[in-house]
């Protein structure tokens, strides 16, 4: 199907829809964790490889990311995963049939704050609030109802992606046949909420925000967006990839700026041109509010979870994360606990393809000693 919405400045900016870009809406409206509705829903994925004969992988993307993991021609854009996504490559497209869901609420096709209500303006501040599980029921939705799958998936991703691979093998634990989880998280910690909050403030700050109806104004919150970005890319980094990167030069020869200052600021400039305030703040509310444990994570104890701490991780420690592994094998969870020696921040899951490359390629055997032993 084509895209039924209208397309905005920050999709246009991306060529949106791009290539390959498929749309599902899902039939009937879809109930969300907060006890409202939505009348319907229209999910934003890509698929890759062997499909509907391949061992289907779910890849989930990070907060600002989209569905867009890796080209599918060698005329398309890069993906965020060009490195690993591909024939050849760890997660190898002669193998696997590969499937990525821009989540509820995104800003790159799926239903979110920027879609049409009923009424057909957009929802603004009347979009719900929403959750990672909400995420993970309305992408089981479309591997349920639409596609075609020769097996039980295995679930894959990053950061945010990560927790919302647990939280889809919480809600479906017969229906997984692995996770894998890098620099995720179980739940936040009051750290990592700090910067949301910060970023959350800067866009409500904004004067252009207008409470979250902004759409059809002329001008979007676009100050207030650039500064939440500014503040998550430092947690994104390390203190030595910050040294090593930009030292204490400056970046120009009238010395009137340092590099790390134009950087975080070039950052900033950079999403507000591919992304939305209102998907940030829907978002990042519902990254600070989720709980593994709250929800009884031992519904999980027959999936195999594999967890990655990154060594110079500021965002979620390496210790953090080793932790929180801990307490999953506590409660009989499967749980494996992997670590990716990189210098770069919670960033390296993106940048250190050599190193993720081996840490996937040792997950993806264990897991095809698994379809071996369950067939």
């Amino acid at each position: 199907m084509k895209y039924p919405y209208p397309i905005w400045p920050w999709q246009m900016s991306q060529g949106f829809p791009w290539p390959r870009l498929q749309f599902y809406r899902t039939p009937g409206p879809f109930a969300l964790d907060s006890g409202e509705k939505l009348p319907e829903l229209l999910l934003a994925y890509e698929e890759w490889g062997k499909i509907g004969t391949g061992t289907p992988i779910v890849i989930f993307h990070a907060l600002t990311g989209d569905s867009h993991v890796t080209r599918h021609t060698y005329q398309d854009s890069a993906g965020w995963w060009d490195a690993l996504v591909g024939f050849g490559k760890a997660i190898d497209l002669h193998q696997y049939h590969v499937i990525s869901v821009n989540v509820l609420g995104g800003a790159m096709g799926t239903t979110g704050p920027h879609s049409p209500a009923p009424d057909g303006h957009p929802y603004g501040s009347r979009f719900p609030a929403i959750t990672l599980y909400d995420m993970a029921r309305s992408v089981r939705m479309l591997v349920e109802q639409h596609l075609e799958l020769a097996d039980l998936p295995i679930v894959i991703g990053g950061s945010m992606g990560g927790m919302i691979a647990y939280a889809y093998g919480f809600l479906y634990p017969h229906e997984v046949r692995g996770i894998l989880a890098v620099g995720s998280p179980i739940k936040h910690s009051p750290w990592a909420m700090a910067f949301h909050t910060v970023g959350r403030m800067a866009i409500t700050s904004d004067p252009d925000f207008c409470g979250g109806d902004y759409y059809l104004t002329g001008s979007h919150p676009s100050q207030g967006l650039a500064v939440a970005r500014m503040a998550d890319m430092i947690s994104y980094q390390s203190p030595e990839s910050m040294e090593t990167k930009f030292g204490r030069h400056y970046q120009t020869a009238q010395r009137d700026e340092f590099q790390v200052s134009s950087y975080l600021r070039y950052q900033g400039q950079k999403l507000v041109r591919r992304f939305d305030a209102n998907t940030y703040l829907r978002i990042t509310d519902a990254m600070d509010r989720f709980n593994l444990l709250e929800a009884g994570a031992l519904a999980m104890a027959d999936i195999p979870v594999w967890m990655v701490g990154i060594t110079s991780d500021q965002l979620y420690p390496y210790d953090e994360i080793r932790r929180h592994a801990a307490i999953l094998r506590e409660l009989g969870i499967n749980t494996r606990f992997e670590t990716l020696h990189s210098p770069w921040g919670h960033d390296s899951f993106l940048v250190d393809s050599a190193g993720m490359g081996k840490i996937v390629r040792k997950f993806l055997q264990a897991m095809s000693r698994v379809l071996v032993s369950s067939e």
